[in-house]
């Protein structure tokens, strides 16, 4: 050892102990750490705390954020760095959408529908899952090509095989979901890969810090940190605030009714004799009356709340069945379904909504679609008018119904009543029918409703939401289809 050497190893002890600890830079383990793992929150979501929207909105930024730095490595890069931010953004205009009325248009401007196992869903919302699954693959598939670019750079065969398998399994999941399978012994196979190939693609960027390729991450405006809690925020200010100002329905047409006094014709006289409710009977106008003219029976069920009941938003509900006589058909039955709210109950609603479920036990009959009116007064004792439009659809059993959604009147001063009418008509008239028939009304209690959700919806899923959020209740009576002389009111 010359006196040169033997410099050198006295010095060497004198040096610090970080210089013999400093490990090797690896200047790809946070980019594709990040890709990982935003992959991961994407793909794996959780149906319950709101994780499958807080889930895929931090994997969304984790992929951004990951692909942000090497986008000027090569043109692969750049693809899967702009396919990813075309990503964000779509989601999260899913996201708006979902917290607005706007969503719902969207769905019955485009109609129809698409048959999955799982039951029908609108087509609206079938091409929004192809348009954001599709832009994921060109991401995954961008950063394959970049991936390889870097390994031809470095002078490497590429080890890309992760890569590669992972946008073969998107394409995969498109149909997977358009087609809704479910159940662990067939995803469950596709999750274990899907897993391996995220390993693996982590194990990429170890390969590429060994490689010994120096990789200049592109400049980020704002930290890490900074982008992932402004974007978390701007979720969470969609889906706090947004709600609230769609919590109420935009209100029907309003006509003031001037001149409110019953006349007095025989055919009141007749339904009073039948046993049609006084109280009710005096609120129905000569239009409405005259549905009932040839009225040979009448049965009453329903119940009535008290006045002095703690309000609960929903109102009693009264059916009356009336056949009456019919120059083409011998006879047919004219229904009326009678709501009423309590005066502290009608102004502190945000939502309403009405279910008529008409003959669901499959009686041969023909049903008109109902029409409805609500009526009440103002603090100055005007009285007012407004109809309730009904829409027909089938409900997650596959009944035929008709559903209305509201919003009750803010000025009112004493009870809201609603008067739903429709008919039925018995394809064998000489033949006595059991008619069984349901009215559903459901309220909505709270003002925040993430994603918007009508009345409608909710009866139709036959969901039981929160009681916090919505009450429901429903009525079913079983009626009778008989010609006059074999109708009897007290037979069901």
């Amino acid at each position: 050892m010359d006196e040169f050497d033997c410099l050198l190893y006295e010095g060497s002890a004198q040096l610090p102990p970080e210089l013999s600890e400093l490990a090797p830079p690896r200047p790809w383990k946070k980019p594709i750490g990040q890709i990982c793992w935003g992959l991961a929150l994407i793909t794996i979501t959780l149906n319950f705390f709101g994780l499958n929207i807080i889930l895929p909105a931090v994997g969304a930024a984790l992929l951004w954020l990951g692909l942000a730095p090497l986008r000027r490595e090569n043109g692969g890069f750049r693809f899967a760095y702009a396919c990813a931010t075309l990503y964000a953004v779509l989601r999260l205009t899913v996201i708006l959408l979902q917290a607005t009325p706007l969503d719902h248009w969207l769905a019955s401007l485009i109609g129809q529908e698409w048959n999955t196992t799982t039951g029908p869903v609108p087509l609206y919302y079938a091409l929004w899952t192809v348009l954001i699954q599709l832009v994921l693959v060109f991401a995954v598939g961008g950063l394959w090509q970049g991936l390889k670019g870097v390994f031809h750079q470095a002078g490497q065969k590429p080890r890309t095989a992760a890569a590669g398998g992972l946008v073969m399994l998107e394409v995969l999941l498109l149909p997977m979901a358009l087609v809704g399978l479910e159940g662990w012994l067939l995803v469950g196979p596709i999750l274990i890969l899907w897993v391996c190939l995220i390993v693996s693609l982590r194990r990429i960027g170890k390969s590429l810090d060994q490689a010994g390729y120096t990789m200049q991450p592109a400049p980020m405006a704002v930290s890490n940190r900074l982008a992932l809690g402004v974007w978390l925020g701007l979720h969470l200010l969609i889906i706090a605030a947004l709600p609230l100002l769609f919590s109420r329905l935009p209100a029907g047409v309003q006509t003031q009714v001037y001149g409110t006094t019953a006349s007095d014709s025989p055919l009141r006289s007749e339904l009073l004799e039948l046993g049609f409710p006084e109280d009710i009977l005096s609120r129905l106008d000569d239009s409405e009356l005259v549905r009932f003219e040839g009225a040979y029976g009448l049965k009453k069920e329903g119940y009535r709340n008290d006045e002095s009941d703690l309000p609960d938003g929903m109102p009693s509900i009264v059916t009356v069945e009336v056949p009456v006589r019919d120059e083409k058909y011998g006879f047919r039955t004219v229904y009326l379904a009678y709501l009423h709210w309590n005066p502290n109950e009608a102004s502190g609603g945000y939502m309403e909504g009405v279910q008529i479920a008409q003959d669901y036990q499959g009686v041969t009959a023909w049903t008109t679609q109902p029409d409805g009116v609500l009526k009440w007064q103002d603090s100055a004792g005007n009285a007012y008018t407004m109809p309730l439009n009904f829409r027909f659809d089938t409900d997650n059993a596959g009944t035929a119904c008709y559903y209305a959604n509201f919003s009750l009147p803010k000025d009112v001063s004493g009870p809201t009543e609603g008067f739903l009418f429709w008919e039925a008509t018995p394809t064998f008239p000489e033949i006595v029918s059991l008619y069984n028939f349901s009215v559903t009304a459901t309220h909505k209690r709270s003002c925040w409703q993430y994603p918007y959700t009508l009345p409608s919806e909710l009866l139709a899923s036959s969901f039981h939401a929160p009681s916090w959020q919505w009450r429901m209740y429903q009525w079913i009576s079983e009626g009778q289809l008989a010609p006059e002389g074999q109708y009897d009111p007290g037979k069901y």
